[in-house]
């Protein structure tokens, strides 16, 4: 794991965004194409704008999503809105998208949707919540042994979170795991101390945990105060 530490938000957006364009880059010229996943919520529009301006062979790139609130495309909380927004444009429109949720008012059908689809990430960028969760792998979730489990051959899960609005589609730890590149990208001083806890041991009360003990994958923190 390597720790990269910056004095804005703004500074660790730039910095990731060229990280995470470069790892996209070595990936399209190994191997012709690349499948980049991020995540949701507000933290990340900063990184999506910047990458958004990256010189990258868009039509060779799939974006997809690392999870989803299952809602239609144009609720506010939708992460697939919010990718369309902030990264899908200008020469990045060329990118193919594939979303999670797309059959939102149905669960079972949604789910096996974006099953058929999945396509397994090079590259994959990770938020964390003051809780330790990370994708929607949250702390006392009835799905999280399913979603923590390995080995796995179940890339995509549903979630109910114990506290959150919204059920949710998720890619498992397995899949994160299998991602060619692994960035976390966390702000502030009590996410700062959360991934501090999360460093001392794996614990199923801060999933985040399982991703930073596991050493198969290179994985880089960016942290912004």
């Amino acid at each position: 794991m390597q720790w990269f530490e910056f004095d804005t938000p703004a500074d660790a957006a730039a910095a990731l965004a060229e990280a995470v364009s470069a790892a996209l880059a070595t990936a399209i010229r190994e191997r012709g194409e690349a499948v980049l996943a991020v995540s949701g919520g507000r933290s990340p529009v900063a990184f999506l704008q910047r990458l958004a301006q990256s010189d990258l062979d868009w039509a060779r790139l799939t974006v997809t999503l690392v999870d989803e609130r299952l809602v239609p495309e144009e609720h506010a909380d939708s992460n697939a809105a919010l990718v369309r927004e902030h990264l899908l444009t200008g020469a990045a429109a060329a990118a193919r998208f594939l979303p999670l949720a797309i059959v939102p008012a149905d669960a079972a059908a949604s789910l096996a949707a974006a099953r058929a689809a999945y396509r397994q990430p090079d590259v994959t960028v990770l938020g964390m919540g003051d809780d330790g969760h990370t994708a929607s792998l949250f702390p006392a979730a009835a799905e999280l042994a399913a979603g923590l489990a390995l080995p796995s051959a179940e890339r995509l899960i549903t979630v109910t979170p114990p506290a959150a609005p919204h059920q949710r589609l998720s890619m498992t730890l397995a899949a994160l795991l299998a991602s060619g590149r692994l960035f976390l990208a966390i702000q502030g001083p009590a996410k700062r101390r959360v991934f501090e806890q999360a460093r001392q041991a794996v614990d199923d009360a801060l999933p985040i945990s399982h991703v930073l003990h596991h050493t198969e994958v290179p994985l880089d923190v960016y942290w912004a105060s």
